[in-house]
């Protein structure tokens, strides 16, 4: 009976990650054939998904991991020393990719914050750094979103659709930077759609971890909530920022709060 639920929990986590995938090549796909109506969208599609991951890695991830681990120092170490490790991540990556300030015209939008990239914003200068850092982050993902099944299938359905609400604009994003790296678009669009493919190298880690119990998996929740905090609160809330119409403001405040009601709603499904 264990092996079975064990079976019918992976086979869940791997749903979620395939629809993700294909929710995320949807997008690129769109963009590739739609981009302007796209890129009008895209602020307010931001703006749920930080209430989703905010909500997500606040009430969801974070009472999981307490209630796995107990309340010690050390799931707070975890938490932290996740957040400062994306930090120093994200500066060497931009740092060694020889990153510019100029604006890459092809991929701006209307508003400059709406290019939907919250890891690229520095514009990356080679398509091969832009692709590892893309396919790193879908290796969290698909970590995040397996370890959270393993523990409850309810927090792993509402952790599956934190990531694919972020991981949306992220992978639109590289596929309009390597566009504008001089990729053709053809292949950009591919090459921005198989990066995602490391998510479900991390479901398989995930998996191997569970073979050896849930311990070694619960502390992947403070590490996915750590996770979940720093690209809400520093890669995807300054870029709402730059917006200054009344209006839009309004609207990306109200999708912010659809993004919190949607991930506060789910708790109240049951888990398996």
């Amino acid at each position: 009976m264990l092996v079975a639920s064990t079976v019918s929990v992976s086979a869940q986590a791997l749903i979620a990650i395939v629809g993700v995938q294909a929710l995320t090549a949807m997008a690129v796909t769109s963009l590739h054939r739609f981009d302007f109506w796209l890129r009008q969208a895209l602020p307010y599609v931001i703006s749920v998904a930080v209430g989703v991951l905010l909500t997500t890695g606040a009430a969801h991830l974070l009472p999981e991991a307490v209630g796995m681990l107990g309340n010690r120092p050390l799931v707070w170490v975890a938490l932290v020393l996740t957040m400062l490790s994306l930090y120093v991540f994200e500066r060497t990556f931009h740092v060694l990719s020889g990153v510019s300030a100029e604006p890459a015209p092809e991929v701006e939008c209307k508003e400059n914050h709406a290019h939907g990239d919250h890891h690229n914003h520095h514009r990356a200068s080679r398509p091969a750094t832009l692709l590892l850092g893309c396919v790193t982050h879908s290796l969290v993902d698909g970590t995040s979103i397996a370890a959270a099944f393993a523990i409850n299938t309810r927090v792993g359905w509402v952790t599956a659709l934190a990531v694919g609400l972020h991981e949306i604009p992220h992978r639109m994003g590289d596929f309009a930077l390597l566009v504008h790296m001089g990729v053709q678009r053809g292949r950009a669009a591919m090459l921005a759609i198989t990066a995602g493919g490391a998510s479900f190298l991390g479901w398989s880690i995930v998996l191997a971890l569970g073979t050896h119990g849930t311990a070694s998996v619960a502390w992947l929740l403070p590490v996915s909530a750590g996770s979940f905090l720093y690209i809400s609160l520093v890669d995807l809330l300054p870029e709402l920022q730059a917006e200054q119409r009344p209006k839009a403001v309004l609207g990306q405040i109200v999708c912010l709060g659809v993004g919190v009601a949607l991930a506060l709603g789910l708790t109240q499904m049951r888990g398996a």
